[in-house]
């Protein structure tokens, strides 16, 4: 199933601009429908973006070290990836997966 279409900042600010407290109402004095929506669409944005950084971390052995002045940067993406939870639990799920192979081949 596709993901949607991504978020704009232009919808991330109208939705922000939907919660913001005024002198004539509440943060969340909203319809069900419209809190619902805009909780769905930030939900789908979410995996989204999860699913891009898992795609990343699947490539990211493919991609060479540059070996140049971006050297640092790259250094600095490969540990700011290997943090993301969602690459740490899926890590932690492989492991769990693997752990009764290893058993077994270790009499």
């Amino acid at each position: 199933m596709p993901f949607r279409p991504p978020l704009t900042h232009d919808d991330l600010t109208r939705i922000r601009a939907r919660y913001e407290m005024t002198p004539g109402r509440a943060p969340c004095a909203y319809q069900d429908q419209v809190v619902w929506s805009d909780v769905v669409a930030l939900l789908h944005e979410i995996k989204r973006l999860r699913a891009m950084l898992l795609r990343a971390e699947q490539l990211r052995e493919r991609f060479p070290k540059p070996g140049n002045c971006l050297d640092q940067v790259w250094e600095e993406f490969q540990r700011d990836l290997a943090a993301e939870p969602c690459v740490v639990e899926v890590g932690e799920i492989k492991q769990e997966l693997m752990a009764p192979l290893r058993k077994k081949r270790k009499p």
